[in-house]
């Protein structure tokens, strides 16, 4: 059972052409654990707030 599901999320930051993010695929489980890594400036923390909602995807 998915608690949270992403489907094709695509975010590109204000003023930039290029996509931080695109095509993000991923459904979150009830009773799993999730780690997100990856390189600086990867769109990790892009990712969080857009899960948070913080901000919407572009």
């Amino acid at each position: 059972m998915s608690v949270l599901k992403i489907k094709n999320v695509s975010y590109a930051y204000e003023g930039n052409r290029e996509n931080i993010l695109e095509g993000v695929d991923q459904k979150f489980e009830r009773g799993k654990f999730y780690a997100i890594i990856g390189k600086s400036g990867a769109g990790k923390s892009t990712l969080l707030s857009l899960l948070a909602g913080l901000d919407e995807p572009k």
